[in-house]
């Protein structure tokens, strides 16, 4: 979130001959642009700050304090019981769950309060979330683990739809090699 309010200061100055050039303008379709974002931060380049602040140790203060604020606001000022996973909550959603509420309850795995985020090995943030996770060393396959959320049909009333779900919230590792076939698919003409 601090990430998030910086990167917002900066590229408003930085960038603004480019909103004005086109309102419709957006820094976040520009490939590889965190680089250059935290480049200017570490680098503190006296032309490229906002005038509006004095140095840029004033824009990190102004963005912390903008996060204390909405922190406060969200947690009606008692932020002494406040955890990352209170903010971070991953709701899985099937893409048919918002045309057809009634049977989202079925469809959709449960929300559930998680740490990391984006940036992080074990990365989630809102509906967003690793596909899979696997360490594994060629030739010691045996020993690999994955993590998948969900699991591995996309049909609702497979009993293979949220097999793995549980155990990719907990961080419970899975073996990475299948294990014995208990079923068959077989495609025909």
């Amino acid at each position: 979130m601090f990430r998030d309010q910086v990167i917002d200061r900066v590229t408003s100055f930085v960038l603004a001959d480019c909103y004005e050039a086109d309102p419709a303008f957006d820094y976040t379709r520009i490939r590889r642009r965190e680089g250059a974002i935290w480049k200017l931060v570490t680098e503190r380049p006296a032309h490229l700050l906002n005038p509006r602040y004095g140095s840029w140790s004033d824009l990190l203060t102004a963005s912390i304090d903008a996060l204390i604020q909405e922190a406060m606001e969200n947690s009606k000022g008692d932020l002494s019981r406040k955890k990352w996973s209170d903010y971070n909550v991953i709701a899985f959603r099937h893409p048919l769950s918002g045309s057809l509420p009634f049977v989202s309850r079925w469809l959709d795995m449960p929300a559930a309060k998680f740490p990391g985020d984006l940036f992080t090995p074990r990365m989630h943030w809102n509906t967003n979330g690793a596909s899979e996770r696997m360490v594994v060393s060629p030739g010691n396959e045996r020993d690999g683990i994955m993590h998948m959320p969900t699991g591995q049909s996309g049909h609702p009333l497979s009993p293979f739809y949220k097999n793995s779900h549980d155990a990719w919230a907990r961080g419970e590792p899975t073996p990475f090699l299948p294990g014995p076939t208990l079923y068959t698919l077989t495609l025909a003409p």
